[in-house]
C-alpha cells in the first residue's frame, strides 16, 4: 500500500442571520431575536490524501434537513470534487441558533426559511473552495478523555447513564502548529433558556472562544454525541451568559489537555459512506386517551407545585406535561403513516470512525455502539445531515420520559439504529 501525504485546509465563516430573525428550539420562546451575543459560526475542514478526500462541516444550528445537506454536498462536489458520501454536515444543536432549517417533523412546529438555507449553503460551498486554496501538508492525531461537570442524564441525574467521553481530532501543519481541532462530546447546548432572545452558540461557542485565546489561528469544530437524554439541567448554576462561559471553559480545558498528549502522523486513511435507514413510527393511543394522559400529568404537576416540591422534580414534571401534549398532536398527525426515511453516514479519518446519526440518540444506544464497534476509536455525531427527532430506548419509553413521549418512534428504534450503525462499521473496518 502506497502512503499518501495528508493535506488539510480549513475555514470558518459567520452564518448569523439578521437581528429580528427567529429561532429554532424552545416551543415556549416568544418573539424574534433581539441581538447577537456571540455570532453563529460554521467551520469547514477539508482533508485530502491522494485521490481520497472528506469534508466535515460543523454548524451553530439546532439541526438541518437532508435536503439542505444534499444541496451542500452537491455544490461541494461540483466545486472541488468531493464525493457527496464524503461530506458530513453536523449541527451543535444550540437552542439559541437561527430558525428556518428544521425539516417538517411529527409533533414539532417548523417553519423552513428556504432563502436563508440557500444563503448558508452557498457560503458553505464557497468555504469549501476557499479551503481547497488553503490546502497544505498536515498531520493527524486522535485523543480520548473524560469530561465532568457539563452533562448529566436529564431524567435521572443520579443513576441515569451519561457518556463522559470527549474525543479530540487534531490536525497540525508540518511544523506541529494546530490547524484545526474537532471536539466530540454529548450534551444538549441548553445553558441558555427559552427566555433568551439573543443569538448564541451556547457552551460550544464559549469553548471555542476560550481555546482561540491560546490558539488564535486554529479553527475549532464542535460535534455533539450522546445527547438525546443528556443536558445541563442539573449541572448549570443558572441560565446566564456567564454560566455559558463557565461551561465552555470546562470543555475547553479537557480539549486543551488532550491536544498536548496527541501523537500525529503524516499519512491518513480517508473515506466516506452513507446508508439509508427506515425509522418506523410506534402505535399511538387514541386522541381521547392521549388527552386523558395529558390531564393526569398536568394534575400531578400542579400538586407538586402546591407541595413546593424540589426544583428538579418540578422541571421533570413540566417536561412530561410537554411530552404528553406532544403525544396528543402525534396521535392525530401520524394517522395512516408508518415510517420516516433518512440516512446514516460513516467518515473514516485516520484511525477515527466518525458515525453521523440524523437526530438525537440516547446514551445507552451510543455506549452500546462504542462497546460493540469493531474500531475502538469511534465517535458518534448526533444531528448529522438531517433531523428526525428523538430516538428513545426501550427503558425511556417504559418510564414515560419527555423525550419518549414527544418521539414518534417505538421501543425498537434505538436497537434498530444500533444494528444499522454496527453493520455500517463492520462493512468498512478491515483487520490487517
Amino acid at each position: 500500500m502506497i502512503s499518501k501525504q495528508l493535506l488539510a485546509g480549513t475555514v470558518e465563516i459567520d452564518i448569523t442571520p439578521p437581528v429580528g430573525s427567529g429561532f429554532d428550539g424552545y416551543s415556549a420562546r416568544q418573539g424574534k431575536s433581539l441581538g447577537v451575543h456571540d455570532p453563529l459560526l460554521a467551520q469547514l475542514l477539508l482533508l485530502r490524501a491522494g485521490d481520497d478526500q472528506v469534508v466535515l462541516i460543523s454548524l451553530d444550528l439546532l439541526g438541518v434537513s437532508l435536503a439542505f445537506t444534499q444541496q451542500v454536498r452537491d455544490g461541494i462536489k461540483q466545486a472541488i470534487g468531493v464525493p457527496a458520501r464524503c461530506t458530513m454536515v453536523a449541527c451543535s444543536h444550540t437552542h439559541s441558533g437561527a430558525g428556518g432549517f428544521l425539516p417538517p417533523h411529527p409533533g414539532i412546529s417548523t417553519n423552513q426559511d428556504l432563502d436563508l438555507q440557500h444563503w448558508v449553503a452557498e457560503h458553505l460551498i464557497g468555504a469549501a473552495i476557499w479551503a481547497e486554496q488553503r490546502l497544505q501538508k498536515a498531520q493527524l492525531g486522535l485523543g480520548r478523555g473524560s469530561l465532568e461537570g457539563i452533562g448529566l442524564n436529564r431524567n435521572d441525574p443520579e443513576k441515569g447513564p451519561v457518556d463522559k467521553e470527549a474525543v479530540v481530532l487534531l490536525v497540525q501543519d508540518e511544523g506541529g502548529k494546530p490547524l484545526a481541532v474537532m471536539m466530540n462530546y454529548g450534551c444538549h447546548p441548553t445553558v441558555l433558556g427559552y427566555q433568551n432572545r439573543f443569538f448564541s452558540a451556547d457552551y460550544p461557542g464559549a469553548a471555542r472562544s476560550t481555546l482561540r485565546q491560546i490558539y488564535p489561528d486554529t479553527i475549532f469544530l464542535y460535534t455533539n454525541g450522546a445527547s438525546g437524554d443528556v443536558s445541563t439541567r442539573f449541572t448549570r448554576r443558572d441560565q446566564s451568559f456567564e454560566e455559558v462561559g463557565r461551561m465552555g471553559r470546562l470543555l475547553a480545558s479537557e480539549t486543551l489537555r488532550l491536544m498536548q498528549t496527541i501523537k500525529t502522523q503524516t499519512t491518513s486513511k480517508l473515506s466516506g459512506k452513507v446508508s439509508p435507514v427506515e425509522l418506523r413510527f410506534r402505535s399511538f393511543p387514541s386522541p381521547q386517551i392521549a388527552q386523558r394522559d395529558l390531564e393526569r400529568l398536568q394534575a400531578e404537576l400542579e400538586a407538586l407545585k402546591i407541595a413546593q416540591g424540589e426544583h428538579g422534580e418540578i422541571r421533570k414534571a413540566i417536561t412530561r406535561v410537554e411530552g404528553a401534549a406532544g403525544q396528543v398532536l402525534l396521535a392525530k398527525e401520524l394517522a395512516g403513516r408508518s415510517l420516516s426515511e433518512s440516512q446514516l453516514q460513516l467518515l473514516e479519518i485516520g484511525e477515527l470512525s466518525l458515525v453521523g446519526v440524523p437526530g438525537e440518540p440516547f446514551t445507552r444506544t451510543v455506549l452500546e455502539i462504542k462497546n460493540q464497534s469493531p474500531n475502538p476509536n469511534i465517535a458518534v455525531v448526533s444531528y448529522a445531515n438531517d433531523y428526525q427527532g428523538y430516538f428513545p430506548d426501550a427503558l425511556s419509553i417504559k418510564e414515560g420520559d419527555y423525550e419518549a413521549l414527544i418521539s414518534p418512534y417505538g421501543a425498537d428504534v434505538a436497537d434498530g439504529l444500533r444494528q444499522a450503525v454496527l453493520h455500517l462499521l463492520q462493512g468498512s473496518h478491515v483487520k490487517i
